[in-house]
């Protein structure tokens, strides 16, 4: 009996190392037909028959529980496409994908031929190029398509969990095909890491995953974007995704022109004002994903906007457009969005604004500065609903003008009246030594201010898309100026003596003072081929010079 028992233990062992080695050595042979067949039939289910996956060769270790599948590539099947397309079925946008290497671990080979649920601890992904086409779909009616994956795929599927996905080295191309010339936009070197991804009955509507798992980070290195009008580059160290934290990450945020004062108003046939912006950081916080992924909106509790610059530079010398700028408000901007957006609340933290101008009489350049701005923008939304909630879309900031006096300023924008743009602004400042002015006074207005002590200035606003009323309270003492001119011959500012004499001593209001002062009440008309800033600006400077003539 012992010896019964022992050869039959030695048979079992003989034929384990036998199959060991069996499958060591014919893994591929075997079972490479079998489970093509079963990842294509998983993708065609999974695409309506709109895709076709081709792989050069798979590595199959059944001992090991891994398999290798190298060269692969997922196409589009252009016949089907075209029936989707005529049954106005077709998605908007069509995806193409190869990668040289995917390596996974924890496959049991049974699960895959046999079984409908499958389990995998590893997949790793090196090398992916994938390319989006937008839009293929084009016709102005389309069905949404609102399967989920899991629905497409669940005749051949029934579970499918994954414990880490690693995805290396990605190349990223977006087609647009929107124009008669296509364009594109690339990223590279994108790196991607999923944890506990779960597909099945229980998750196809789990609002708490991203793109199915449970946690996901995205890395996409440093990226530049060219404006579609050339003109300017939008820039970033590195964008990182947090989806269990739904945080977005920007290092190093930059607009920035692609030309510099001199040639920029070269290039342009009517003046626009020329931007550069940077930002530190930027992060958006409780973003939700599920509304992202499904179209249906870019929304996040809060943003914040970290350490940056703006310069505003005007070149006088680049003539006028005769277009209206009548609808371009910055709530009217948003409300034309083709995109619905809802950001609570804005954080603008330690920013630098500067505007510069080139005079057209003087050829100088004059400048405007606040420093260390900090503020908040609350209820940015095109949302209808959200609009019906809250109407009022606030900005409101605190500074240092020229780096001196207390500065702030409150606007509001009822979207509701978005189409007339309605707004309002308060502004305020105070002490503030008059002569800092002279940095634009000398370039821009063709005056020095010889002394000058502002005490107060308070002014609300109520304006429109046409017209503004003004309430401006100009506080302030011992203002005296001197009138300049430029020299025809060595086109340097001289004083003009006479004029300058005059003003000050009959034009001129020398002080205004606290316990006398009386704001000024102003009504100025819009010129349409102005913009938002220069109604703003005429109005305050209209309440100004009432008060100091």
């Amino acid at each position: 009996m012992k010896k019964i028992i022992i050869i039959v233990i030695t048979v079992i062992v003989l034929l384990v190392i036998g199959a060991y080695f069996y499958l060591k050595v014919r893994k591929s042979k075997d079972f490479e037909p079998l489970i093509k067949a079963k990842l294509q039939q998983l993708v065609k289910d999974g695409s309506d028959s709109l895709y076709v996956l081709d792989m050069d060769k798979i590595e199959v270790d059944v001992v090991g529980s891994t398999l290798k599948v190298h060269n692969a590539r997922l196409s589009i099947d252009s016949a089907r496409l075209n029936t989707l397309l005529a049954l106005g079925t077709a998605p908007v946008d069509v995806y193409k994908m190869s990668f040289t290497d995917l390596n996974i671990d924890g496959l049991n080979i049974s699960d895959l031929l046999d079984k409908k649920n499958i389990d995998l601890n590893t997949l790793i992904i090196k090398d992916p190029v994938v390319e989006i086409y937008h839009p293929v779909n084009k016709r102005d009616t389309i069905i949404k398509d609102t399967a989920t994956l899991y629905s497409r795929i669940q005749k051949s599927l029934g579970h499918f969990s994954l414990k880490d996905l690693s995805i290396s080295n990605m190349n990223f191309i977006y087609h647009n095909l929107q124009q008669k010339q296509e364009k594109q936009t690339t990223f590279n070197n994108i790196s991607m890491r999923f944890g506990d991804i779960v597909i099945d009955s229980s998750t196809q509507n789990d609002t708490t995953r991203f793109l199915y798992a449970k946690h996901a980070a995205i890395y996409v290195p440093g990226y530049t974007y060219r404006t579609p009008d050339s003109l300017y580059l939008i820039k970033t160290d590195s964008l990182t995704i947090n989806a269990s934290e739904k945080l977005i990450d920007i290092q190093r945020l930059a607009f920035v022109p692609r030309y510099n004062k001199q040639q920029f108003g070269k290039q342009l046939k009517f003046y626009k004002d020329r931007y550069d912006i940077k930002f530190e950081s930027a992060s958006f916080h409780n973003v939700d994903w599920y509304r992202l992924f499904l179209g249906e909106g870019f929304v996040a509790q809060y943003a914040s906007f970290n350490t940056g610059t703006m310069e505003v530079y005007a070149d006088k010398n680049v003539p006028p457009s005769p277009k209206s700028k009548i609808g371009n408000y910055p709530q009217q901007l948003l409300m034309r969005l083709n995109f619905p957006v809802a950001i609570d609340t804005l954080f603008i933290k330690d920013f630098n604004f500067t505007y510069r101008e080139l005079g057209l009489k003087t050829q100088k350049t004059g400048e405007v500065e606040w420093t260390h701005v900090n503020g908040k923008i609350t209820n940015i939304t095109n949302i209808p609903e959200n609009v019906a909630a809250n109407k009022m879309l606030t900005v409101a900031a605190t500074s240092k003008f020229y780096n001196s006096g207390n500065f702030s300023v409150v606007f509001n924008f009822d979207l509701t009246k978005a189409k007339n743009g309605d707004f309002t602004v308060d502004i305020n400042l105070g002490p503030t030594d008059g002569l800092l002015i002279n940095n634009a006074s000398k370039n821009l207005g063709l005056f020095e201010v010889n002394s000058l002590s502002i005490k107060k200035l308070k002014a609300h606003i109520v304006a429109n898309s046409y017209n503004a009323r003004s309430s401006v309270l100009f506080v302030y003492e011992d203002l005296k100026i001197t009138a300049l001119q430029k020299d025809a011959d060595t086109k340097k500012l001289k004083k003009r003596k006479f004029l300058s004499f005059f003003a000050n001593t009959f034009i001129l209001n020398k002080s205004n003072k606290m316990d006398e002062a009386q704001p000024e009440y102003v009504t100025y008309k819009r010129d349409p081929q102005r913009s938002f800033f220069s109604l703003i600006w005429k109005s305050l400077l209209a309440g100004i010079t009432g008060t100091a003539s």
